[in-house]
């Protein structure tokens, strides 16, 4: 009979739950990832906007903006409706590289100069309002 490696997979559980953060710190993250920004990742998206605010990607530009009542629906919690899907753009890779991994079926999004962390329903979990629309 063969064997694996004895408490292999909580050996991989541990190493998921603990990931290195910037400064040697170590944050905990559960198994199934987190749903919510935190002040860490809050931070690291405002850093990262403010680097590349002079030559924003889709979804950061002045066009990709919403207008007041498009905001007014991007909030946790809330389902994207087709109006405001068609605005949705993948986080831009070197962005999403600095956010924990997002849990499975969820993804990070720019959306009228945010960022949304939304699942395969388009169901907003989380948001980080980078700028008012005003």
């Amino acid at each position: 009979m063969k064997r694996g490696i004895p408490h292999a997979s909580l050996f991989r559980e541990e190493i998921y739950e603990n990931i290195l953060v910037g400064g040697g710190e170590w944050r905990s993250q559960n198994q199934q990832g987190h749903t919510q920004f935190d002040a860490h990742d809050q931070q690291v998206t405002r850093d990262w906007y403010n680097q590349n605010q002079a030559h924003p990607p889709s979804g950061f530009r002045d066009q990709d903006r919403l207008s007041a009542d498009e905001e007014s629906r991007l909030h946790d919690g809330a389902v994207l409706d087709k109006g405001l899907r068609r605005k949705v753009h993948p986080a831009p890779p070197d962005l999403a590289r600095r956010l924990p991994p997002p849990p499975r079926d969820h993804r990070y999004v720019a959306i009228g100069g945010h960022v949304g962390l939304i699942d395969n329903k388009y169901q907003v979990k989380s948001v980080i309002h980078l700028h008012d629309n005003h």
